[in-house]
């Protein structure tokens, strides 16, 4: 029942995407934007770390 039941949502999600490309593109690069600055904070904060000790 379980198998049946994911296969259908990641049918639906398949065609979800394939009709609608330019809303995932756009969820996609807001996702690696804020990733990206995310990083940027982490690295920063061991950056400040590393010059405390």
């Amino acid at each position: 029942m379980a198998d049946k039941g994911s296969e259908s949502r990641r049918k639906y999600y398949a065609e979800w995407r394939a009709k609608n490309r330019d809303k995932v593109r756009e969820y996609n690069a807001r996702y690696w934007a804020k990733r990206a600055e995310r990083e940027a904070q982490n690295a920063c904060k061991e950056k400040e770390g590393a010059e405390n000790e």
